[in-house]
This record gives C-alpha cells, structure tokens and sequence, in this order.
C-alpha cells in the first residue's frame, strides 16, 4: 500500500473494525462511533475503498455515528463469488448491512457505492432514513458528448515515480476537475485503491440500475454532482431532468467548479451541504 499521509492513519486506527460474510471471505465496516448519535454509512466509489471518505470523515464524526463499508471486491474486502457481479454486491452490502443495524440509518454514496445503494431502496426502505447519492452513473444511455480523456493504463516494468504519475494524471481525467488540487495524499489513495481493486463497476455504468432503484421509493433522496463531473459533463442538466422525472421530491444540485470526487475536490462544500441534510432530510417539492 502507498504511504498514506499521518492524519489517514490515526483515523484508520481510532475505527473499530465489524465484519461481515461476503462469499468465502469477509469485507469489513469501519466505525467511528458517536454514541446515541444517528447512524450515517458511507459506500465508497468503483476501484475505491474506505478512503474516499478522508476529509469528510472527521467533520460527520462530530455529529453522526459514522460507518464506512468496504465494498466487495475492493479495499480491504473479499469477493462474493468467482463471478462476482452487482447483484451479489448488493446483495452482500445488505447483508453486512441487517447484520449491524436493527434501527434506521442515513447512507451517503458516492459514484459505484450510488449504483449498490439504488439497488437496495426498494427492498430496505423501511431502514433508510434518508439517501444522499454523489456522482451517480447508471441513469441511463443519455444523450451526451462525452469529453473526458481516456484512462492511461499502468504497464509492467513501471516506476514507481512513473506509476504515481499515472495515478496523478488519471485522477485529473476522471475524478478531480482542478488539477492544482490533486496533493499528494490523493494521489497515494488513488495508487492504494486501484492497486487493491479486484472488482470492476465500470461496465455497469452505462446502465440504469440507479434511476431504477431509485423509482418509485419514498426515502428522502439528495442527488449531488460537480458541474464539471468528468463521466457526466457536460449533460448534467439532462441527468437532473432523469432523476426528477423518476422521483419528481429530489433534491438536485450541482456545485460549482467540482469534479467526480466532490468531496474530496471540495471538501468543506461537500460536508456542510451533507450534514444540512442529514440534519433535515427533506425532499423538494414535486414540480408540478
């Protein structure tokens, strides 16, 4: 795993660690408890773990008792199956999710973990007290002029220095829309998530499991972006228009100058807007 900077790890040591079954193997749930607090769990983003969630972590945790999963076949997580797909995903997230909680919770997603939370709304309603969904895919094969550069691809042989490299650059085509802000410590997350990644959501993305999970379910519902979300730009007026068409209460906002990773990118934007809402989880009027 790439050095990761001081503060990530005092925090990874203050979590105490769940575990639930996935398959042959586990995948683990990280918590900071807040006691009597409301529960708030956080579901990372494809080739990601836990540590997406690094500069928001330490502002919810203040308020909320926070959970972080490990998604199947990611970070620190077993696969479900050989086969793994993102049925069994969801179905396994389920799982770990029952096995912790017996009261109701708050979920803030972010990009694949939007796709895994969608697919669980309809059958989990009952224990989700609000859903807040950054970045999503899977709304459908809109019409779109996409820009974004392709991915460069690391090659056998690689240096280290040149590896990093290619971390920092991918980071600029597909998560991070100001390139001044990529730090180091992005960087060394992006290098310890994909080097770990063994599940691959991309292939899902072009789909609709989102706008489907998310049609027709009564959960308070808070759909985020970057405005210049790299797999989304420039047609994010289309992707409002979608999710407002399948749940006409959502609450829909782009913040301005922000990428894919907004809560990373923007920090500060991110966790004030998140903790207003789980503070008062309340849908928007439908348009009428």
């Amino acid at each position: 795993m790439e050095a990761l900077h001081e503060d990530i790890l005092v925090l990874q040591k203050e979590a105490v660690i769940h575990w639930a079954p996935c398959g042959e193997g586990r995948i683990p749930i990280r918590h900071w408890e807040n006691a009597g607090a409301e529960k708030v769990v956080l579901l990372h983003g494809g080739s990601g773990s836990w540590l997406h969630w690094t500069r928001n972590i330490p502002a919810l945790r203040e308020q909320f008792d926070v959970y972080a999963i490990d998604l199947p076949g990611l970070g620190d997580a077993s696969m479900c199956e050989v086969e793994s797909d993102a049925v069994s995903a969801a179905r396994a997230t389920r799982v770990a999710l029952e096995q912790l909680f017996d009261s109701a919770f708050h979920v803030v997603a972010f990009s694949w973990g939007c796709t895994v939370t969608a697919m669980l709304m309809k059958d989990m309603a009952t224990l989700l007290k609000s859903v807040m969904l950054t970045g999503p895919a899977a709304v459908g094969d809109l019409p779109r002029r996409l820009t974004m550069k392709p991915l460069i691809k690391r090659v056998s042989g690689m240096s280290r220095d040149e590896v990093l490299a290619v971390q920092k650059e991918n980071l600029a085509r597909l998560m991070i829309y100001q390139r001044s802000r990529i730090d180091d410590t992005a960087v060394a997350i992006q290098q310890s998530n994909t080097s770990r990644a063994r599940f691959r959501s991309p292939p899902y993305a072009r789909g609709t499991l989102v706008i489907d999970g998310v049609r027709g379910t009564k959960t308070p519902l808070f759909v985020i972006y970057g405005d210049h979300d790299a797999p989304a730009y420039p047609d994010l007026e289309a992707r409002r228009e979608v999710f407002q068409s399948a749940r006409p209460d959502v609450r829909f906002e782009l913040v301005a100058d922000a990428g894919h990773w907004l809560q990373y990118e923007m920090p500060d934007v991110f966790n004030q807007k998140c903790i207003e809402w789980l503070n008062n989880p309340v849908s928007q009027n439908p348009r009428r």
